[in-house]
């Protein structure tokens, strides 16, 4: 059985929740709602129509960045899948007997395999699906190019904020949420293993956005930006007289960012978790992305987890109160199922709505691929 606890220093957890505490305390000075500005213009960018100027030069970067062996995918595979049966949502099958892993990883090949590259791939585990992940990429011999590495688990809290305990007195560990992965990446090694593999690009998602495809547009125009942070955002969506929640960017003193909780009706876009980083930027540099309060009911008692928000690394200041990375929106579309951008699956009942887009997605990846006489 995996060992939750792995990691877990007393003392280092005492001075964590010392500081959140804090931090709560001090949060009357955090800035509201009347202070979320719309973007500027210059701040963000829709994805270019095929046939423009702007659609040829980002095909060409990104074309040139996969080919140079300098395009990373970052998948995060460290949520349970509760929902659909298994221990593991990452392998949940999704089509038919394919995985959402196995579709994933078939998008990635495909690409790699159109531009002549090698694209690493790295499936960011937990210790709860580290085991049954590890177990899925052996035996196919993906280990050449498939590099896996731990977020951590943190210890959950009481109301109190005292050590929970479990039914045995154990102590409960749950994930401290995806915003680890800056730490992770650079402890484990892996980022190194990516820089000397000259990887100067990681695009990062969630496994169950299905819409989460290694686009050469979109890396193309991340690399014209030029910034170190690139942030995809789509509008949100009314299903049933609700809309979408989750974050949205805005403009905070000046400077771009996400902001989680915001008022949905107020704010047009929405993060998707696709974001592009500059390699370099977040390996030579300390992204202190702050810990988060999320409360939680396990085995019937409220409880306390500290989590962290990967998009909240676009609100971190330096000592110089600067941006510590430069941060970049693409507006990407989600309307059409051969184009979309966001098609998460977040429960079974989202499978009747992404499966038949999902499908129609790949029946004209298989059409293109014919009729330019490459790989599907």
């Amino acid at each position: 059985m995996t060992d939750t606890s792995q990691g877990f220093d007393p003392k280092q957890f005492e001075a964590l929740v010392a500081q959140v505490r804090q931090e709560l305390q001090g949060a009357g000075a955090s800035p509201s709602a009347a202070d979320h500005r719309p973007l500027d213009p210059s701040d963000i960018e829709a994805v270019p129509a095929p046939g423009t100027p702007l659609y040829d030069e980002c095909h060409r970067l990104g074309s040139e960045a996969l080919r140079r062996g300098e395009v990373s995918m970052l998948i995060l595979v460290g949520g349970a899948g509760t929902r659909f049966g298994g221990a593991v949502k990452a392998l949940a099958p999704l089509l038919g007997e394919r995985t959402f892993l196995e579709l994933r990883l078939e998008d990635i090949r495909g690409v790699a395999q159109r531009h002549g590259a090698s694209v690493p791939v790295v499936l960011m585990t937990s210790p709860l699906t580290h085991e049954g992940i590890e177990a899925y990429v052996k035996p196919r011999g993906l280990g050449e190019d498939v590099f896996l590495f731990e977020q951590r688990m943190l210890p959950r809290l009481t109301p109190n904020w005292e050590l929970f305990r479990d039914a045995q007195g154990e102590l409960s560990f749950a994930p401290s949420g995806h915003g680890d992965f800056f730490r992770a990446l650079r402890e484990s090694g892996t980022g190194d293993i990516l820089r000397k593999r000259g990887v100067r690009h990681l695009f990062f998602s969630n496994v169950d956005n299905m819409g989460a495809t290694l686009d050469p547009i979109i890396i193309g125009l991340h690399i014209k930006l030029g910034r170190e942070m690139t942030i995809e955002v789509t509008p949100r969506a009314n299903q049933n007289g609700t809309l979408d929640v989750g974050a949205a960017p805005v403009r905070i003193g000046g400077h771009p960012q996400l902001v989680e909780h915001v008022d949905s009706t107020k704010h047009r876009l929405i993060n998707t978790n696709n974001i592009a980083f500059s390699l370099p930027a977040i390996l030579d540099r300390r992204i202190d992305v702050p810990y988060r309060v999320a409360k939680k009911k396990v085995d019937g008692h409220e409880v306390i987890q500290l989590e962290q928000i990967t998009s909240e690394a676009s609100a971190v200041m330096g000592p110089d109160k600067k941006a510590v990375l430069s941060v970049a929106f693409i507006e990407v579309p989600r309307d059409n199922p051969v184009t979309s951008r966001f098609e998460p699956v977040k429960a079974p009942e989202d499978l009747s709505y992404v499966v038949p887009r999902l499908q129609r997605r790949m029946e004209a990846a298989a059409r293109d691929a014919k009729k330019d006489g490459g790989a599907p």
